[in-house]
């Protein structure tokens, strides 16, 4: 008798290799299949979606080992603003299909969550299981490794001194401990600060404790659990929450233009364009 988790996989790999509904154009990679309709991405910007994602998809093959056995389907949506105003954002859905955005008016903008959204659409067979805290810092750990000029969400090519930085030095982060116990409240209402500031402390695990520490705890059942954290990297979560706020502290105040940078990372990116909440996680914009 099948599991409940190899039935879930036998839908995705279904859902993933037929044609789609509501689309009317497709491609293939060796690993990717992409769906688009007319206008939402140029010839050449497609090209570069497929060289670009099999890049990602061998980068995070090699870290995680996690592949899943189907082509992993990605949706070209268009613009990342509605008709209404309102913006949608880059997601994987329940079948594990990755939904990307175009926040401006190049391809290049589809790329900012590509590499991250990657990560977990080839975890979601992890689904049940899953800590979100620690999957999305995650995801972003290893985007930041495979997408290596920070070009990407939510980088947008500034130093992570500046762009999680500049939230600590302005007043304006929300405890690290707030945004694991209060996820589901945070992550999308505080969007611009809660994947900045998780990404900024997964990679500071990464480079102060080696990239193996972090990749070991992914491979755990339950990946993510608090208990974890003193078990891979040797001290608790609120122990390392503070040692790596007051490092990026420290590197922000070191960079001599470090205000300047910031104001143009808050008004020349599409964080502008992001929820941002006040210390306590309520949205403020």
């Amino acid at each position: 008798m099948k599991t409940i988790a190899a039935v879930w996989l036998a839908l995705c790999a279904a859902t993933a290799t037929a044609q789609v509904p509501g689309y009317g154009h497709f491609a293939e990679t060796e690993h990717l299949r992409f769906a688009w309709n007319d206008g939402a991405i140029s010839e050449e910007g497609l090209a570069a979606m497929k060289r670009n994602g099999e890049n990602y998809y061998a980068t995070i093959n090699d870290m995680l080992g996690d592949a899943p056995d189907h082509k992993i389907l990605i949706l070209i949506e268009g613009p990342a603003q509605r008709p209404d105003g309102s913006w949608a954002y880059p997601r994987v859905d329940s079948w594990g299909r990755v939904h990307l955005y175009q926040f401006g008016p190049s391809y290049h903008d589809y790329m900012g969550a590509y590499a991250h959204e990657l990560v977990h659409a080839m975890r979601i067979q992890r689904k049940p299981h899953k800590d979100w805290f620690f999957e999305e810092g995650l995801a972003e750990f290893i985007a930041l490794r495979a997408d290596e000029p920070l070009r990407g969400f939510p980088w947008y090519g500034f130093p992570v001194a500046i762009a999680a930085g500049q939230w600590l030095a302005g007043g304006e982060d929300i405890p690290l401990a707030t945004l694991r116990n209060k996820h589901k409240a945070t992550n999308q209402t505080c969007k611009a600060q809660s994947y900045t500031l998780r990404s900024a402390f997964f990679d500071y695990l990464g480079k102060t404790y080696g990239d193996d520490a972090v990749l070991n705890m992914a491979k755990q059942d339950k990946a993510g659990a608090v208990e974890d954290y003193e078990k891979f990297f040797g001290k608790d979560f609120d122990t390392l929450s503070a040692e790596w706020r007051k490092g990026l502290l420290a590197s922000f105040a070191a960079i001599e233009d470090a205000d300047a940078q910031a104001a143009r990372y808050r008004n020349e990116t599409p964080i502008q364009y992001m929820p941002v909440c006040d210390g306590s996680g309520v949205a403020r914009r």
